[in-house]
């Protein structure tokens, strides 16, 4: 698949459930408060894994992956129809460990030594 159609089907995907999620759209009680990061769609366009966070504790993570996706159908039907896809990628929603790890990393580069006067 062309990088440039890759890049332009990752960033809607990353608005699409974005937006449904924010409309309420999802009528699934265990998505909430969910924070959509990226997209990576494979090379020949039928998989596609959404990276996502919460606040919210482990147990919690566990219950709004499950709900992204059991709701994966209806954001695959809308991105479909949006980007008029002859092949819908099937998604998958994983936890952005990697945006965690990011954030306490500038975290601990932003916190101030305290000094001991």
């Amino acid at each position: 698949m062309n990088p440039i159609r890759r890049r332009k089907i990752e960033a809607e995907a990353v608005r699409t459930v974005a937006m449904m999620i924010l409309s309420g759209k999802v009528k699934d009680p265990r998505v909430h408060m969910v924070s959509v990061h990226r997209a990576e769609i494979s090379e020949d366009g039928k998989n596609m894994k959404v990276f996502v966070t919460a606040i919210c504790t482990d147990k919690k993570k566990l219950k709004v992956l499950s709900g992204l996706n059991s709701a994966a159908g209806l954001f695959q039907t809308t991105l479909s129809g949006k980007l008029g896809l002859r092949i819908t990628p099937r998604m998958q929603f994983l936890w952005d460990e990697e945006y965690i790890q990011s954030l306490d990393e500038s975290l601990r580069l932003t916190r101030k030594p305290t000094s001991a006067d």
